[in-house]
Formats: C-alpha cells, structure tokens, sequence
C-alpha cells in the first residue's frame, strides 16, 4: 500500500469543503518535518510563501506550477 502524501490529504480537505487545521495540528504532532515546515511559513506574506515555494520547487528541478497540476489543483 502506498504512503498517503500529507499534501495531497490536505488538498483532499480543502477539495471537500473541510477545515484543513485539525488535520494539521494532527500532521504536527505526528511528523517533525511538519512542525518544521509549519516555523518556516508563521508569520510570512503571501509574497514571501510564494517566493519559498518557488525556490523550494526549483531546487528539485520543477516549478509550483507543475506540482499544482500534479495534485488536480487549477492555478
């Protein structure tokens, strides 16, 4: 069986109309790469985010747009 991706289960919440911050403070006390992840973006714009996603997607040889499209997410 396959691990289910954290992201996808949070697109999956927000697709069907949940509030994702339960799953989320569910992913923290389970994952520290979650709790990590959720430092680096507290306290950040949306311009910010997006420049860290964008530099977070290159580094790994894509772009955010191809990780959205990936996930059945419309940008």
């Amino acid at each position: 069986m396959t691990p289910i991706n954290p992201l996808q289960m949070l697109v999956s919440a927000l697709n069907n109309g949940h509030d994702p911050r339960a799953l989320m403070g569910q992913m923290i006390g389970q994952n520290p790469q979650v709790a990590q992840a959720m430092k680096l973006i507290q306290g950040k714009s949306p311009a910010e985010l997006q420049q860290i996603a964008q530099n977070m997607a290159r580094e790994r040889g894509t772009t955010v747009e191809q990780i959205a499209q990936s996930l059945g997410i419309r940008m």
